[in-house]
């Protein structure tokens, strides 16, 4: 990407006047056209041989209309705009997947966005926000992979954050010993952003967007929650997709699980839990509850249904046959149970049954096996490396700090600051919703990287605060779904086109229609608590199940 010249406004009111620049160039140059015309002698009007005087004009001016420079404003005069503690630093024209602006600026010297601005004709005048997972890397705009590249064809303008630090999703080495790192990446970072991101498209564009949404998943998801109740003005609707919203919490559980599969301080690591363990606890569950719902297809409808006892799998119940040690027992019973203290008071939820057979995305990944599984002399889970090293640089400050230091008795004092700051469980929403918010969530049962219990739980709270909340508040839960998507369950939806009928209409969801991603067929969603059973009809259409 080119670095541009940048230049600035001087007229006495810089923001007011570019805004005008930027809306007025192409009705300039369609009156300066018309001018002409007017004042042209009929006598003395150019001819062609071909096309005639009026053929050839509006060939020209079909011609200027297609050039990016002219018929729109100059993706270079957003190097000109006028914003509060920011700056663009770079813009270009894109024309993949569609014909587009594309800017990269800096917030306070520290928070990097990017914002991509379709043709001002093709602008559908919405404003839609992609949140960023993990700890967040560069450019990491849950707009684009979660709700479809046809985005910016669709006349949407989007932007990205991130949050005011360079790393990769895993990497949070940045925030060791800086707090305004931290606070950026908690929160502040992205509210910034929406905020910059408003002024950008108002002076480009010169008009603000008459709508604006944000949808987000993981850590997308918990910042789409900090949106609603720290920053309730930003946005009119929220798409929080499986949101580490108690992300301390899920620090602990993250830790909880790790101490239990690799006890050990010292290499080798190996797993307490196999692959074939993970199996042989996978087939007891489907073999059990997989039929709850009507439908005998490897799809657990409501784990939290399913009463399988994981202790007819020990060893001294199987015999001769595969089974499961005391210690595999418990390693597996800290996953569904969360971590406790010693008193038994429960940290976090346990995660419901789910995804224990399943390598990427699933258990093997997540919990058990690693990122890349048959090295012994490092644990590679994704929870081991999430929930370590946020200990490590967010709440200790400490670079050595081991797995099996996990204190359940002292975490929430030792976590208490952080909490206020990176955690989004404030189940208060009034403000978001007085001014017409609508959020939206979805969660994949078969989770297996944020337990789907939190965010069921976080829900009902929202509701008990206020029963009223279910008429903007509306979550589903995706069976045999994963982290954010894949699996064996249905997750195709179009979750932006439900949010936006939804604030059109005021009519909150109750049933939506879902599609596998590698199968035909559809299968009925249904507004938490309720779940689909199969009434009547073909089991892959979602007309064949109600909710009950």
């Amino acid at each position: 990407m080119p670095h541009m010249q940048h230049s600035h406004c001087t007229d006495r009111h810089p923001t007011q006047k570019c805004a005008e620049n930027t809306g007025n160039r192409r009705f300039k140059l369609r009156q300066a056209w018309r001018k002409s015309r007017r004042r042209t002698p009929v006598n003395d009007r150019p001819r062609s041989p071909l096309l005639g005087w009026r053929s050839a004009l509006n060939l020209l001016w079909t011609m200027l209309l297609t050039l990016p420079a002219l018929g729109a404003p100059p993706c270079e005069q957003l190097l000109t705009v006028q914003l509060t503690d920011a700056h663009i630093e770079q813009a270009q024209y894109v024309d993949t997947p569609a014909p587009h602006c594309k800017a990269t600026g800096l917030i306070g010297g520290k928070i990097g966005f990017s914002i991509w601005l379709p043709s001002p004709e093709h602008w559908n005048r919405h404003f839609l926000m992609g949140g960023a997972g993990g700890f967040v890397r560069e450019e990491d705009n849950h707009a684009l992979q979660f709700a479809g590249q046809d985005v910016l064809a669709r006349g949407y303008v989007t932007a990205s954050s991130d949050t005011g630090h360079r790393g990769e999703g895993l990497d949070n080495s940045w925030a060791l010993n800086d707090w305004e790192a931290i606070v950026n990446y908690g929160h502040l970072g992205m509210h910034r952003t929406v905020v910059t991101s408003k002024e950008v498209i108002a002076q480009y564009y010169g008009a603000r967007p008459t709508k604006s949404f944000f949808i987000g998943c993981s850590n997308g998801g918990r910042q789409a929650l900090h949106e609603a109740q720290r920053y309730p003005q930003d946005f009119d609707g929220i798409i929080a997709g499986a949101p580490a919203l108690d992300f301390t919490g899920v620090t602990a559980s993250f830790l909880n699980v790790t101490k239990h599969l690799y006890p050990s301080a010292d290499a080798p690591f190996i797993s307490t839990i196999s692959a074939q363990d993970r199996q042989l606890l996978r087939s007891g569950i489907v073999a059990q509850c997989d039929g709850l719902d009507g439908v005998q297809d490897g799809i657990v409808q409501n784990p939290n249904a399913c009463r399988f006892d994981i202790t007819t799998l020990g060893c001294s119940h199987r015999g001769s046959k595969p089974c499961l040690s005391d210690e595999q027992l418990k390693a597996i019973q800290s996953i569904y149970t969360g971590p406790r203290d010693t008193q038994g008071r429960p940290l976090h939820q346990g995660f419901p049954f789910g995804a224990e057979d399943i390598d990427q995305n699933g258990w093997g990944t997540w919990l058990t096996d690693g990122l890349s599984p048959g090295d012994p002399s490092q644990i590679t889970t994704a929870a081991y490396a999430f929930g370590v090293n946020f200990m490590r640089h967010f709440v200790y400050h400490d670079p050595s700090w081991r797995h099996v230091d996990f204190n359940a008795d002292t975490f929430d004092k030792d976590t208490k600051a952080i909490s206020a700051i990176v955690d989004a469980t404030d189940p208060n929403l009034s403000a978001f919703r007085a001014q017409g918010g609508k959020l939206l969530l979805f969660h994949g049962w078969s989770d297996a990287a944020l337990s789907a219990n939190m965010t069921s739980d976080y829900v009902r709270r929202v509701y008990e605060t206020d029963a009223t909340a279910q008429n903007d508040v509306r979550l589903f839960m995706l069976p045999g779904v994963l982290h954010c998507s894949g699996g064996p369950g249905p997750w195709l939806v179009n979750w932006v086109q439900t949010l936006e009928d939804w604030h059109a209409s005021g009519v909150a969801p109750n049933e939506l229609s879902a599609g596998f991603a590698d199968q035909s067929g559809t299968r009925k969603l249904c507004a938490w608590p309720l779940n689909a059973r199969l009434a009547e009809g073909d089991e892959n259409t979602s007309e064949a199940y109600r909710c009950e």
